[in-house]
Order: structure tokens, then C-alpha cells, then sequence
């Protein structure tokens, strides 16, 4: 009797768990306009500080000469995996946009074919 009872409260533990991960991965319109300004705030606040940061560095030319030193230096120093990354990228690009031709001339090809079925059915 407890093996059953065990078997069928490890079914409901089941569902329950699979039931709670498809309304997880679901979004409602409130998440999604929170998410909205929550990006738009963050983004804002990025702008203001960099405005002063830039401003701040504007007046001191050597901490500018010492950045571009820096970041030649790393630049030189990671060309490597830089060149890699940015041909990976150019390559995931390509495959992107690829697929997404395809996907409009399918979707162009079905409306195609749902007119000329409305046509032919009037």
C-alpha cells in the first residue's frame, strides 16, 4: 500500500514540477513592459555617467594618452582571439541571415499559397 502511495505522490510531484516550468518559460505583458524599463532606466543611467566620464577625461590628456597606450596594448596582445571571435561572428551572421530568408520565402510561399486557395474556393 506505501509503495503506491509513494508511486502516485511522485506522479503529482511530477506534474506539478512540469506544470509550474511551462508557466515559468511563459511571459506575460506586464513582465515584458517592466523589462522594457528596467532596459530603458539602465541604459539612461549608462549615457549620464559616460557623459561625465567622457567630460572628465576630456580635460586631461594624458589619462587619455595613457588609455590608448592601454588599450593598443591589449589589443596587440589578444589579436589573436580577437580575429577568431570576430570571424565566428561573421560566420554566425551569415548562417542568421540565411535562415531568415528562408524562413520569408516559406512564409511568402504559404500566403502564396492560402490566396490562391481563397481564389479558386470563391
Amino acid at each position: 500500500m506505501n509503495h503506491n502511495a509513494t508511486e502516485s505522490d511522485s506522479n503529482n510531484v511530477n506534474q506539478g514540477a512540469e506544470h509550474k516550468s511551462l508557466n515559468a518559460s511563459q511571459t506575460s505583458k506586464g513582465e515584458l513592459v517592466v523589462k522594457g524599463v528596467a532596459t530603458a532606466v539602465a541604459a539612461s543611467a549608462i549615457i549620464q555617467s559616460g557623459k561625465g566620464i567622457i567630460s572628465t577625461l576630456a580635460r586631461h590628456p594624458f589619462v587619455m594618452f595613457g588609455l590608448g597606450i592601454t588599450a593598443g596594448y591589449l589589443t596587440h596582445k589578444y589579436r589573436k582571439e580577437i580575429i577568431s571571435i570576430t570571424s565566428k561572428t561573421t560566420e554566425q551572421s551569415r548562417d542568421f541571415v540565411l535562415r531568415q530568408k528562408e524562413n520569408i520565402k516559406e512564409l511568402l510561399a504559404e500566403s502564396q499559397d492560402d490566396a490562391d486557395n481563397q481564389d479558386v474556393s470563391k
